[in-house]
C-alpha cells in the first residue's frame, strides 16, 4: 500500500505551487486537483457552517487556510495537515499541543493527565498521535472492560434460558429457541472503538501502532457497525469516557466514507476562531475557582420597543450577580502592522461594558511570537484604550507547548496572575462594605 502524502499548510500563510505539487504527487491534472480542492471545501463548510471556502488558491496556485485547522483528506494519495496561526509547525510539539486543544474542546475534559508522553508525540503525525493515546487509554482500562446486559436469541436443543414454547411443538432442525440475557462486550461502546481502531489502522505512518491497532481490533471483535446516536457511557465505566470520547472523534471527524472512489468524509479538524475561545473559557474558568465563569452571558443593552437588546461577551466572571471584569477571546490579528486594538472591538466592548456594568474588559489573541520570546502561559499586553472610567486591554497570550507536562497548568497560572489584579479592588470593595 503506497504510503500517503502529506502538505503542511500554517494558517494565513501562503504555500506557492501547491496546486501543481498536488497534481504531481497524485497523478492527475491540476484541474482535477482543484475539483478536489472545491468538494474539500464544500464538505468543511458543510461541517463547520461556514460561507466562505476555508482553503482558497491563486491562478498560479498558491494555497491558504483561514479559519481551520487539523487533518484534512484531499483525495486517495494526499492529505493536508494545516496548522493554527498561533503554532508553530517547525517545531515537533506542534500537533500535541492542537491534539490537547481538539480534544479539550470537543470533549471538554484534558486528555491523559493533562499531558501526552514523550514517546506519543515523538510518532511524526497527527493520525498516528492519534491513535497511540486511544492504545494508551485502552491499557489503562483494559482489566476492567466495558460490560453490558443484552438479549440474544438462539437454537439449541440443551435449555438454558427462557425457551419460546411455541417452539416445543415444532422445534427447529437447530434446536428450540431460547432466548437468553448475556453479560457481554458486544454494545455500542466497544462497537464505537472497534470503528474508531478500524478507522485508524489505514492512517497511521508507524508499523508498530499498526500492529497494536489491529491486535486491539481483534480483542474488541466482533461488533456491529457504531451506534448512529452515541449513547452515554454509564457511570459504572467512567474510567472509558476519555477512550470512548476520542473514540467517537475519531468515528464522526476522520471516518473514511466511499462514494464511488472518491472521499468524502472530513477529517480531523477544528473551527480555529472557535477552538480559541473554548479554550481561553476552560483557562479563565480553572484560573478563577472562587468566581463563576458564565460563556456567552448576556446583558441587556436596551430595548428595541418593547423588545429587549442583549450584549453578549464571549467570558462573564461573577462574584454573586456582578460582573467585576469582561474577558472576549479575539482571533484576528493585523498581520504585518504594530498590534492594536480595531475600532470596531472598541465599540463592541464599550456596549458590552455598559450593558454588564463592569469597568474592564481585557481581549485575549492568540501570541504569535516564539515561546523564547514569550514563555508558555504569560500575557502581554500590546494596547490600552481608556474612556471616562471604562478600561479595554489588548493581550497576547502564549499557548504554544501547552501539552508538555504541567502545560496547562502553566497556561492556568499565567490567566490568574493577569487577571487578580483587576479582581481584588472588587473583592476590597465587597468585604468594605
Amino acid at each position: 500500500m503506497r504510503a500517503m502524502d502529506r502538505l503542511v499548510l500554517q494558517e494565513l500563510s501562503e504555500r506557492p505551487r501547491t496546486t501543481g505539487e498536488v497534481a504531481e504527487l497524485s497523478g492527475i491534472t491540476e484541474g482535477e486537483v482543484l475539483l478536489q480542492l472545491r468538494e474539500l471545501n464544500d464538505r468543511v463548510k458543510t461541517l463547520l457552517g461556514y460561507e466562505n471556502d476555508p482553503i482558497t488558491t491563486t491562478a498560479g496556485g498558491t494555497w491558504k487556510a483561514e479559519g481551520v485547522a487539523g487533518l484534512l483528506r484531499l483525495n486517495a494519495n494526499v492529505e493536508l495537515e494545516v496548522v493554527p496561526k498561533f503554532l508553530d509547525p517547525s517545531t515537533s510539539g506542534w500537533r500535541t499541543d492542537f491534539f490537547l486543544l481538539a480534544v479539550l474542546v470537543r470533549t471538554g475534559h484534558l486528555l491523559v493527565h493533562d499531558e501526552i508522553s514523550a514517546g506519543t508525540q515523538d510518532r511524526g503525525d497527527l493520525a498516528t498521535l492519534i491513535a497511540r493515546s486511544l492504545l494508551n487509554l485502552h491499557s489503562e482500562n483494559e482489566r476492567r472492560p466495558i460490560r453490558s446486559y443484552r438479549r440474544t436469541t438462539s437454537s439449541d436443543f440443551a435449555i438454558d434460558g427462557d425457551v419460546e414454547w411455541e417452539s416445543l411443538v415444532l422445534p427447529d432442525p437447530d434446536g428450540f429457541e431460547v432466548s437468553r440475557l448475556e453479560l457481554t462486550r458486544r454494545n455500542p461502546y466497544n462497537a464505537t472503538l472497534a470503528a474508531a481502531v478500524a478507522t485508524l489502522i489505514p492512517e497511521v505512518s508507524d508499523v508498530d501502532t499498526q500492529a497494536q491497532l489491529r491486535l486491539l481490533g481483534r480483542q474488541l471483535a466482533p461488533q456491529s457497525n457504531p451506534p448512529a446516536v452515541f449513547p452515554p457511557l454509564p457511570v459504572r465505566h467512567r474510567g472509558w469516557q476519555q477512550a470512548y470520547d476520542l473514540a467517537r472523534l475519531v468515528v464522526e471527524g476522520l471516518g473514511l466514507n466511499l462514494d464511488g472512489g472518491a472521499f468524502t468524509g472530513p477529517g480531523f479538524l477544528l473551527s480555529t476562531w472557535s477552538a480559541w475561545q473554548s479554550l481561553c473559557e476552560e483557562v479563565v474558568r480553572r484560573a478563577l475557582p472562587n468566581h463563576k465563569v458564565v460563556g456567552q452571558m448576556r446583558w441587556v443593552l436596551g430595548h428595541r420597543g418593547v423588545q429587549p437588546v442583549y450584549a453578549t461577551p464571549d467570558i462573564t466572571p461573577l462574584r454573586g450577580t456582578a460582573a467585576s471584569l469582561l474577558l472576549d477571546a479575539k482571533y484576528k490579528t493585523r498581520v504585518g502592522r504594530v498590534p492594536s486594538i480595531s475600532s470596531a472591538d472598541v465599540y463592541e466592548s464599550v456596549a458590552f461594558l455598559r450593558a454588564s456594568g463592569a469597568a474592564t474588559m481585557k481581549l485575549l489573541y492568540p501570541a504569535l511570537s516564539a515561546p523564547d520570546q514569550l514563555p508558555l502561559g504569560e500575557w502581554k499586553s500590546f494596547d490600552e484604550v481608556k474612556i471616562d472610567e471604562l478600561s479595554i486591554t489588548g493581550y497576547e497570550v502564549q499557548v504554544q507547548g501547552l501539552a508538555q507536562a504541567g502545560g496547562f497548568d502553566r497556561l492556568v497560572a499565567g490567566a490568574r496572575a493577569a487577571l487578580q489584579p483587576s479582581l481584588e479592588p472588587a473583592a476590597n470593595a465587597t468585604q468594605t462594605a
